[in-house]
């Protein structure tokens, strides 16, 4: 004997809807999912093919109109050398209570050449740019200065050449700020640089400063105020560390 076909249940059956247009008809539609838009996986050699393509254009000009998307791309950056200075010294942020960081030209590769760009923001002014950079990391903690310095490619976002170290403020015994020209006769660059003298003899050098000197790009006072609270902040706990 044939066995008897079973009546689909609503719960076997596909779900319908009925269409808004249909419903006079007494039509039935299905329902459509809906659509996904895919994603494309852009790999990590092509985002650096890409970036160094964007940056070549962008410094291809000595000069030329201030863009965001550099900003965004430099910040990226330096996040990924607090990250490393973090490992590196063993340290997380509640060791710290400011952190600044300082740049100055310097060329990634031993014979390299660091491309310069003054860019001009919206409301006039002027801030001097360069493709490749030594960033000094300063932690300032309660009785700890920690310091972390690497150089960065900022055409293809590489880092290296990592130094990390950290001193005690009441070891300092000697402080000297250095403001000069690279030329006296035919200057190029004014530099600014800060030396500190440890108790055991060690002296640490701090490069704060490596401006390109142009007609257009000129300093309104004698230190930046990067430069400045940089100064009068070791300066301050150093002094302060004599007192106790």
């Amino acid at each position: 004997m044939k066995e008897k076909k079973q009546k689909k249940t609503s719960e076997d059956l596909e779900l319908l809807v009925e269409a808004p247009e249909a419903e006079k008809a007494g039509k039935k539609t299905k329902e459509k999912a809906p659509k996904v838009k895919k994603v494309k996986q852009v790999s990590a050699e092509k985002k650096e093919k890409n970036r160094l393509k964007w940056t070549s254009k962008y410094f291809k000009k000595f000069s030329g109109r201030h863009q965001d998307n550099y900003d965004e791309m430099l910040q990226e950056d330096y996040d990924k050398v607090v990250s490393r200075a973090h490992e590196l010294s063993s340290i997380s942020e509640a060791d710290y209570d400011a952190l600044i960081l300082i740049t100055v030209p310097d060329a990634f590769e031993k014979n390299g050449r660091v491309t310069y760009r003054l860019d001009k923001k919206a409301d006039g002014t002027h801030t001097l740019l360069y493709d490749q950079a030594l960033v000094t990391a300063l932690f300032f903690g309660e009785d700890t200065l920690y310091y972390h310095q690497a150089n960065v490619d900022h055409r293809n976002g590489h880092i290296g050449f990592d130094v990390a170290g950290e001193f005690s403020y009441f070891d300092v015994v000697h402080m000297e700020t250095s403001l000069k020209y690279d030329n006296n006769d035919h200057p190029k660059y004014i530099t600014l640089d800060l030396e500190i003298g440890l108790s055991d003899g060690t002296i640490t050098p701090f490069h704060l400063r490596n401006h390109r000197i142009h007609d257009d790009y000129d300093l309104h006072g004698l230190l930046t105020p990067t430069e400045q609270k940089v100064l009068d902040t070791i300066k301050k706990k150093v002094r302060s560390s004599r007192k106790i």
